[in-house]
């Protein structure tokens, strides 16, 4: 991986755990999510004419990624109403390459090495710490399984866009079309829900609008990323967010003692590293 690759996928991650944190800022998470894409729509289409659609290859991968992104979408935010932010995070980032890896020894007879089952056991250790945490009770519980059924959804959407995108052979066409369709998805489903009292006034609307943007660009460096380098390279230096996600939890949520949240949170790091480089 070249150094531009490298600092690009880093500052993905961070900008992938800001957005988040801008997603979970705002009380109602219903009109969250409903901002975020109605920032993301705005952007893909005015800039969609401009880009073109991928090549008709990419169109499957893309209709399949577009449900995998929206049922992404709706149990995160299951997730983020349930639990706190420090433990949603790290816990759904977390699930998803083990799974992805575990895919792969069950379906696909792959290997993993003793790096790999290093990882796994490392990610598996972070994600109880970080879900039996203390405070919260049974609210709190419902949030991690919410969590994990995100874990899932981006399981398959890394897998699914991983494959769509060197069908595609660019990744700017094939992310703004897939972000069109899924924020233009969510916006029928907000229209459908007649539900007018949710808009949140001027200056939350202005977070929410602008996480869904920083969320697009940061999801379109990971696609730009993975034409250019290994997917487990790409997905073990993103996941460097989750520590991100775990300061912010401490420090901007107050969600708890630093050591208690960012060592799990460090745990799953070095977990999803060795599993994704082994």
């Amino acid at each position: 991986m070249s150094t531009t690759v490298v600092l690009m996928v880093l500052g993905a991650g961070m900008i992938h755990a800001v957005w988040n944190a801008m997603a979970k800022s705002l009380h109602d998470q219903f009109a969250s999510f409903a901002l975020l894409n109605l920032g993301v729509a705005i952007v893909c289409w005015i800039a969609w004419p401009f880009v073109g659609l991928p090549k008709s290859a990419a169109l499957l991968y893309l209709l399949f990624s577009v449900v995998c992104h929206v049922g992404y979408e709706l149990f995160l935010m299951g997730a983020y109403s349930r639990t706190e932010f420090s433990r949603s995070y790290p816990i759904a980032r977390g699930v998803a390459p083990l799974l992805v890896s575990m895919g792969g020894l069950i379906f696909a007879n792959e290997h993993i090495s003793a790096r790999g089952l290093l990882g796994i056991i490392g990610i598996v250790v972070g994600i109880v710490s970080l879900a039996a945490r203390r405070g919260g009770g049974v609210g709190q519980l419902r949030g991690v399984y919410w969590a994990l059924a995100t874990g899932v959804a981006i399981a398959v959407y890394t897998v699914v866009d991983g494959l769509g995108v060197r069908v595609s052979h660019n990744a700017f066409r094939y992310g703004l079309t897939l972000f069109a369709l899924e924020s233009s998805v969510w916006l029928v489903g907000v229209v459908a829900r007649q539900d007018r009292g949710w808009w949140p006034g001027t200056r939350k609307a202005a977070i929410g609008m602008s996480g869904g943007v920083l969320s697009m660009v940061g999801y379109l460096v990971i696609l730009w990323a993975q034409l250019r380098a290994p997917l487990g390279a790409v997905s073990a230096l993103r996941e460097t967010g989750v520590l991100w996600a775990a300061l912010i939890g401490v420090v901007i949520f107050h969600e708890g003692k630093v050591r208690r949240i960012v060592l799990p949170a460090a745990l799953v790091v070095v977990g999803i590293a060795l599993l994704s480089l082994s």
